[in-house]
């Protein structure tokens, strides 16, 4: 997977010819794509037959063959034969998972990525499907904002996209509004408790959340608690502690406990589907345990940062490059997130990638009321979680698939259409290689982001042939497929009966 840095450069003349700014390791695969037809064809035609692998659902791993008919599996058995014409792709050794995804990452403006090049950083790691949100800008509707995303998505993207609505205030016309998004296919919005004004506003929250309920919309929540940040950074302010030094000070774990016993209240008093986003720590997860045990429909969810890395990166050299919100946490809480997705209490590994260049994190500017938080994850979320999860703890395959696709694909209602290798369902599917061991190098990240966290991190389990609705985007670690391919997936409301 490895290049040369001096190859980026090599983008600028890809999308002077119309690749949509393929980066630097696919330039070469890409340009003899697009010039070829039948087995490095740019779009799917016809039939192509996985063979040999070993098929990984939810619910088990079995040795079959994959029969894929255009945009969807037709078929999974042993011994299928392939029909005239079929491409055979052989996966004796390997895995055979769904696409991989990712329902909380930041392909939006702000941001180094654009859809394109997030959309190769997801796919190069396994992803076929990622959420991103809609932001409306000023004087924009929520509604306004999901179509102008939409034509983004249309415009730029290769993996498949799903739409969430960041939106505030609450309002009587944001409540009008529910049955419209439901009805337009992305019924999820998503609140930020950190917001100063978000207590005020909590009757209006309240009220939302029953109608969002009524509507099938589930309400992500990112859940540290305004006031309590708000208090810790004067005090640091007022002792002249203000750089990303304090960073760890600045934003404490009792705002996010706080939180996120709120967000378990709000659950349970208006039964309504609620997402809790990136959780960083075991008091957080005991907080859920109430709510989780009566079956309410509260989800978590966890970032890799949380699983790998711990505060001590916050207090070392280039310690700006590991700003996130919230911070990394000690170690015992590093292993109580990994715990978490093992053993079921947490339900989805999703990146919140937020990619952003060395420059930009390394900001003499920036303070602690002024941050850039967050880190490039796409490529990479998937093969270290493998590499850590399933190679060096007890997490089993079907785990791995459950938290890394089908759970996100029950939640946010693309189940069974996506999250799953089953005849009918689309053809996303991922071809690992359990024993390929690489390194986490930076230039080789696809991504418009130019440093890892993870640099130099050694790395066994990596998708080597990646399927989205039976094209075939991802060959031997190169990534094809045009700008525009991917499509926003048209999504079900949510319904109890539907995780």
């Amino acid at each position: 997977m490895s290049t040369s840095l001096s190859r980026r450069a090599l983008v600028r003349t890809a999308t002077a010819a119309g690749l949509s700014s393929l980066a630097a390791p696919t330039i070469v695969h890409a340009l003899g794509a697009l010039a070829a037809t039948g087995r490095h064809g740019e779009r799917s035609a016809g039939e192509l037959l996985i063979r040999g692998g070993r098929v990984v659902n939810a619910d088990g791993v079995v040795e079959a063959d994959v029969r894929i008919v255009e945009t969807t599996i037709a078929e999974v058995g042993r011994s299928l034969a392939p029909g005239a014409g079929a491409r055979v792709i052989d996966a004796r050794g390997k895995l055979v998972l769904p696409g991989g995804i990712d329902p909380h990452t930041h392909l939006h403006p702000g941001f180094a990525d654009d859809m394109t090049s997030g959309s190769m950083a997801a796919l190069a790691g396994g992803i076929t499907t990622v959420g991103t949100f809609s932001t409306p800008r000023q004087g924009e509707t929520p509604l306004a904002a999901l179509d102008r995303m939409a034509a983004t998505v249309q415009a730029e993207a290769i993996a498949d996209v799903i739409l969430h609505s960041a939106v505030w205030p609450p309002t009587d016309e944001l409540i009008a509004m529910l049955p419209q998004l439901a009805a337009r296919g992305q019924p999820s919005i998503k609140f930020y408790m950190v917001r100063p004004d978000f207590g005020a506003q909590m009757e209006m929250v309240v009220r939302v959340l029953e109608a969002a309920r009524e509507a099938g919309v589930v309400t992500m929540l990112h859940c540290e608690d305004g006031a309590l940040l708000a208090a810790a950074v004067r005090r640091l302010t007022a002792a002249g502690n203000t750089s990303l030094e304090h960073y760890i000070e600045s934003r404490p774990v009792i705002a996010e406990v706080v939180a996120t016993q709120q967000a378990a209240a709000l659950a349970e008093s208006t039964g309504a589907p609620i997402y809790l986003v990136h959780m960083s720590s075991a008091r957080a997860l005991d907080a859920c345990a109430g709510a989780r045990a009566a079956g309410l429909p509260l989800y978590l969810e966890t970032r890799p940062l949380f699983i790998h890395l711990s505060e001590e990166k916050l207090r070392g050299p280039d310690y700006q490059l590991y700003v996130g919100q919230p911070p990394l946490r000690p170690r015992a809480d590093v292993d109580a997130m990994m715990r978490g997705l093992i053993d079921g209490r947490i339900d989805v590994l999703a990146t919140d990638h937020a990619p952003w260049t060395r420059a930009q994190k390394l900001d003499p500017a920036l303070s602690i009321a002024r941050v850039r938080p967050g880190a490039s994850d796409l490529q990479f979320m998937l093969p270290m979680f493998f590499s850590e999860g399933v190679g060096k703890r007890k997490l089993t395959l079907p785990r791995f698939v459950e938290t890394t696709s089908t759970n996100a694909a029950k939640i946010f209602g693309m189940y069974p259409q996506k999250g799953v290798i089953r005849a009918g369902s689309d053809a996303d599917v991922a071809i690992w290689d359990p024993r390929r061991t690489a390194a986490v190098l930076a230039v080789d990240d696809l991504s418009k982001s130019d440093y890892s966290p993870y640099e130099g991190w050694q790395v066994t389990g990596w998708p080597v042939t990646v399927i989205r609705r039976g094209e075939v985007v991802v060959e031997a670690g190169a990534v094809s497929g045009s700008a525009g391919s991917g499509r926003l997936v048209e999504r079900q409301p949510w319904r109890r009966s539907s995780t």
